[in-house]
């Protein structure tokens, strides 16, 4: 048995009125090489010769009663591949359209945690030879950068398949445990509680004293730093940066930062990776900073057609891995988070790019400076059932109607391959992420690259942004303008003086 870290189970606990804590993604593959053969019964196939290579697909959840302490995990003793691999199709003409559909009612169904949490479902009928994957797993299984790992091991890179090594070892189930002995666990880890705090605050005060730009970074993270006798004092320890200070103050009031319910919108398209780096080059940022810069003016655009555009800078949280090389293959969560402004309040794309290369810069800075560990230390103190009646409470009373979000948006950037993948000698054509959506984050926009290209997934709560397809033109559009606006700045470059 392997307990959940308390990052992991706080995707368990947020399960609370609409919200969702499972993941997934949207992939085309070429039906081309389907030679009087099921997609469906190559994926099996394929899943069934490397389950030694994928735990999450075999292990569930074992709870403990009234959420004394963290589940464990266990090797289903009922594994069942044939229960989590599904066919289904959609009606002609078979376009995007009517897949989004599709893809947005399966993603609003919660998984069954008395099975392992992943499901996949191969689409047919659609337009244009292709042939659709559509899987689903939970996040407490898996973050972005394992979930990317996980599907370049099913995944091949070649049309004729890996040879994949047997197991060193026969796979063996365990026994689900009675209630009495979770029972007897969970009452073990409660006695722990109170020196498992004290170990966290003792670990996190030593680490901020010894380390002077932890400790500035906590500081105007929080805002000590401008309390009157201490705030110099913690200046004085804290880095000197050129660049503003992570904002201090709530995001304002979108049409999406509301209680959600559990109806989804969700759309998907790709964006030549090429446009993005030649915005990168010409201005001297990165790939993510001309990412953000482009769905941020994206969504200015979307807030000016609804005249709901805030005077104030809407604000991105942006996930980022602190998974070290030793901890490449587990299949947990090791992420944390900055958040960074949008400049949506200015109408100029090179103006907000700049803006937000600046205060990516400051942010990252800042949690560099953090412990890697302090966020997920922190997640093993409250007991789950603290935690889960405050998801319940939160949920039911509709809080986040009330109160100004501390960001806008979700904005996730996962790299992925360059070179092409395939499942069964068919050919991966596009790999679209399906994320979460949140109460009083009702928007979520997550991007992969893969090969040359960027594919977006885009998610809503259906009731707050009806309209979610409107963001494919919207993002092509605001594309265009940096590209323009590279050109020019390239070609500005070249005829100036030596």
């Amino acid at each position: 048995m392997q307990q959940l870290s308390g990052l992991d189970n706080a995707f368990l606990l947020m399960e609370a009125g609409g919200q969702l804590g499972h993941v997934g993604s949207l992939s085309f593959f070429d039906a081309g090489a389907l030679v009087g053969r099921s997609f469906r019964d190559l994926l099996e196939e394929t899943l069934e010769q490397r389950l030694h290579l994928l735990p999450p697909y075999r292990r569930r959840l074992v709870e403990v009663p009234l959420d004394l302490d963290r589940p464990f995990w266990i090797e289903d003793p009922d594994f069942d591949l044939d229960f989590h691999i599904r066919h289904i199709g959609v009606p002609a003409p078979g376009d995007d359209q009517q897949l989004s559909e599709l893809v947005s009612r399966l993603h609003a169904r919660p998984l069954d945690r008395t099975k392992p949490l992943w499901e996949a479902y191969v689409i047919e009928g659609l337009a244009n030879g292709r042939v659709g994957l559509y899987t689903k797993i939970h996040h407490c299984t898996i973050d972005g950068v394992s979930g990317a790992e996980m599907s370049q091991v099913l995944l091949d890179r070649s049309p004729e398949g890996t040879p994949i090594p047997p197991p060193e070892e026969d796979w063996k189930p365990d026994v689900v445990p009675s209630d009495s002995e979770m029972l007897t666990r969970g009452i073990t880890g409660l006695v722990a509680s109170p020196g498992r705090t004290a170990r966290t605050l003792y670990r996190t005060a030593r680490t901020l004293w010894e380390s002077n730009e932890a400790l500035g970074a906590v500081a105007r993270t929080v805002g000590l730093d401008r309390l009157p006798l201490a705030g110099g004092w913690l200046r004085r320890r804290g880095p000197e940066v050129d660049a503003d200070p992570i904002p201090q103050t709530p995001a304002p009031r979108t049409p999406w930062n509301r209680s959600i319910t559990l109806h989804r919108r969700f759309a998907f398209f790709s964006l030549p990776l090429a446009d993005f780096k030649l915005v990168k080059s010409a201005f001297g940022t990165t790939l993510n900073d001309a990412v953000m810069a482009v769905s941020g003016s994206a969504l200015r655009r979307y807030l000016e057609e609804r005249g709901a555009l805030p005077s104030e800078p809407l604000k991105a949280m942006v996930p980022v891995s602190v998974r070290t090389e030793s901890q490449r293959h587990e299949f947990t969560n090791r992420v944390t988070q900055v958040v960074s402004e949008l400049a949506t309040e200015v109408a100029d794309p090179v103006v907000r790019l700049r803006r937000i290369h600046k205060a990516m810069k400051e942010a990252k800075r800042m949690q560099q400076a953090t412990p890697a560990t302090l966020l997920t230390d922190w997640t093993e103190v409250p007991t789950p059932a603290l935690l889960a009646q405050a998801a319940r409470i939160a949920a039911r009373t509709k809080v986040m109607n009330r109160l100004n979000p501390p960001f806008n948006v979700v904005i996730s950037n996962v790299p992925g391959p360059r070179e092409p993948l395939y499942c069964g000698g068919c050919e991966m054509q596009t790999y679209y992420p399906v994320s979460a959506v949140a109460d009083g984050q009702g928007l979520n926009i997550t991007v992969t690259s893969y090969r040359d290209h960027l594919d977006f997934g885009i998610i809503a709560c259906r009731e707050l942004v009806p309209d979610v397809w409107r963001f494919r033109d919207l993002f092509a559009e605001s594309l265009e303008e940096l590209v323009k606006a590279a050109e020019r700045e390239a070609a500005s470059s070249l005829n100036q003086p030596a």
